[in-house]
């Protein structure tokens, strides 16, 4: 297509957005792009050399939320000869509209093609976000297979946490980066277009990006093989000179790495709608649930002058009155103390706030009294995960009931009354004790401010599945079945609805019972619940205590792709073909879809999320670069169990540790 005919046809996608689309769907704004702080201008697309749409899996609210993609775009855009545009996923009715009216995904800056990008960004934050990648890819009018693409179609590339084990989407992609995205996607652009002035197609731009950077896989140059039992076999590569094993790239000064000072400012209500920096990277924590932490790594942190910096550009350009200091454990920042100091001295008296994810208990306490006025005195959130001290122990969770309620008085005397906590139901060993001493632990967080003379706490207890993930002491255990979640899920209803008998504040919350036994045993009916798709949110009108649970079918789903092989990607096409997409939103989520699409396409869920594997089993993400030692990873899953009292139980599913064999270089 010439420059000419280029032009016009982007200027009738951009009037058939604003007459056939916005005028039919809610919320229009979320469509319209041209936000305050947006980069990209009228005309810079068609004279870019390197076209690049940053594209997230989600919705407008859910994306412009997402602090990675931010930086990604802001990266592409101060490089010279490169344009990036964001582009986000439709809700199901503008979808309904844009399939109707055969209008192609669009960019949000300037409705240009998704299809006429040079590379296509895909950030793969979750595992229930495969299917709405195959709906972008749809949408945008490039083909699904990686293998069915041409000189005509971007490069899809994808990155973040998922990629750390990419193949359940192998057929669908076309490069992989492991690790830092930054330092990562600035060599990409250099050498794409070094590439692009060179001649060089697509394909064999492809296998020469996989060969030159030891952190891009390219799934569709290795072939997998499988033992008998399904297991896998090797991993083997097509071509001379490709790696047989993906490093991870690493961020080489994260002081100076790029980060957007004037963000995008959304023209609707978002999930996080305030100002974000990233404070530090890794975790020093190592929870051996914690995928995030074994995999960022190593530690980095930004001076208190740059994150004051940034503050105070990000203020100016936003005039925002939050400002979330973001890591994994932000408590663990080892400047805190000053930057909170310095923070309320800038912003008090602008009447700005800073605000915390969720804190680790023991530090985050010692901080509470110096951080004054300057946090907002809403909900606090604490990741208690397990409810009895053996059991976070066991998962090398720090914290014990003596140091929470100790942390939450602290929290209550500098001004909060409203805590969540957040745990999670599914450990290896776990009893009806740790169950219903999520309920228990609940109420005595929520009593603790009575000890103030004031009103017992509102507390929210938010309880998780646990979904056993790659590069984790717990990647060989067999996630527990479904039928194991409902039922503590059901448990935990029958707590909360027993519980609000009494008001927290006169009878310690659980109506008059000793114990949360005690309240299980005295009986009761159950109220009906969706057995296919229902979540939770339970607690009497009188009790300042609530209990959400997550959707267990969707973890069981969460436990199959986090552990799969390319096998499963047949069951994604097919799930997408059913009508499954945006499936982390419960308005679109149909399990009945997923036990239909595994059904057409011959594959047991049950092999990758309840099946225990052994240490000498050659798992699907060997291939990908790990920070620490593979042996390090079973002594701590071994450990675990020992902890608990069950030697002999972690035996990699039999018995001797053993050692998996690396990727073949060879067809066996």
């Amino acid at each position: 297509m010439g420059d000419g005919q280029r032009a016009m046809s982007d200027l009738n996608l951009h009037q058939r957005v604003s007459n056939e689309l916005l005028p039919r769907v809610e919320h229009p704004a979320q469509y319209i792009g041209g936000e305050v702080n947006q980069l990209v201008r009228p005309g810079d697309w068609q004279q870019a050399e390197v076209r690049v749409a940053v594209a997230f899996p989600d919705t407008y609210k859910i994306g412009m939320s997402h602090l990675g993609c931010q930086i990604l775009y802001w990266l592409c855009n101060h490089t010279p000869g490169v344009c990036a545009e964001r582009v986000y996923s439709p809700w199901i009715d503008a979808e309904k509209v844009m399939r109707g009216r055969k209008i192609p995904l669009f960019t949000w800056d300037t409705r240009q093609p998704v299809a006429d990008a040079d590379i296509l960004a895909i950030s793969l934050q979750y595992e229930m976000c495969f299917t709405t990648v195959l709906n972008l890819l749809d949408l945008a009018g490039v083909p699904l297979r990686a293998s069915e693409r041409d000189d005509s179609h971007p490069l899809v590339i994808c990155g973040g946490p998922q990629a750390d084990n990419p193949e359940p989407m192998a057929d669908f992609l076309d490069l992989v980066v492991i690790g830092d995205g930054e330092h990562a996607l600035a060599a990409i652009l250099d050498a794409y277009a070094e590439f692009k002035r060179g001649g060089v197609r697509r394909r064999e731009m492809i296998l020469l990006l996989a060969r030159r950077f030891p952190w891009i896989y390219a799934p569709n140059l290795y072939e997998p093989s499988y033992h008998a039992d399904g297991t896998l076999r090797a991993l083997t590569p097509r071509h001379e000179g490709l790696p047989t094993r993906i490093d991870r790239c690493k961020t080489p000064d994260f002081e100076t790495a790029p980060f957007p000072k004037r963000p995008i400012l959304p023209w609707t209500p978002v999930v996080h709608d305030r100002v974000s920096i990233e404070i530090m990277r890794g975790c020093p924590q190592v929870c051996r649930f914690c995928h995030a932490g074994y995999t960022k790594r190593p530690l980095y942190y930004r001076t208190v002058e740059q994150v004051l910096e940034i503050a105070e550009e990000a203020y100016w350009a936003t005039g925002h009155d939050e400002i979330g200091l973001l890591s994994l454990s932000t408590a663990d920042y080892p400047l805190l103390p000053e930057l909170a100091a310095r923070f309320n001295e800038r912003f008090g008296p602008r009447q700005v706030n800073m605000s915390f994810p969720s804190l680790r208990i023991d530090r985050m306490l010692r901080h509470i009294p110096w951080m004054g006025n300057s946090v907002r005195k809403g909900s606090i959130t604490m990741a208690v995960e397990a409810a009895r001290d053996d059991m976070r122990a066991a998962i090398r969770k720090k914290v014990t009931d003596g140091a929470l309620l100790d942390g939450v008085r602290e929290v209550y005397k500098a001004g909060w009354n409203r805590v969540k906590l957040y745990f999670m139901s599914g450990f290896p060993g776990e009893r009806d004790e740790d169950i219903f001493g999520i309920w228990e632990i609940a109420n005595a967080v929520s009593r603790e401010r009575c000890r103030l003379h004031k009103p017992a706490a509102d507390v929210n207890a938010s309880v998780g599945w646990l979904v056993p993930k790659p590069f984790t002491p717990l990647q060989w255990m067999a996630q527990p079945r479904l039928e194991y979640f409902l039922e503590v899920r059901e448990k935990l209803r029958r707590l909360a609805g027993k519980g609000s008998r009494g008001p927290v504040v006169v009878d310690g919350g659980m109506g008059g019972y000793a114990s949360a036994r005690e309240m299980m045993e005295d009986g009761g009916e159950s109220a009906y619940f969706d057995p296919q798709n229902s979540g939770g949110r339970w607690g009497g009108k009188r009790s300042n205590v609530k209990i959400t649970t997550h959707h267990p079918q969707r973890s069981i789903l969460e436990g199959v792709f986090a552990r799969g092989d390319r096998r499963l990607g047949a069951v994604i096409l097919e799930a997408w073909r059913r009508g499954a997409r945006l499936d982390g939103w419960d308005e679109c989520f149909n399990f009945l879809i997923w036990q239909q699409a595994f059904e057409a396409a011959g594959v047991d869920p049950a092999f990758y999320a309840h099946r225990e594997r052994r240490f000498d089993e050659l798992l699907p993400w060997d291939h990908i670069g790990l920070h620490m030692r593979r042996g390090y990873l079973e002594e701590s899953y071994e450990d675990m169990f020992v902890a608990l009292g069950q030697t002999g139980k972690a035996r990699g599913g039999q018995g001797a540790r053993g050692t998996a064999r690396p990727m073949s270089r060879g067809a066996s």
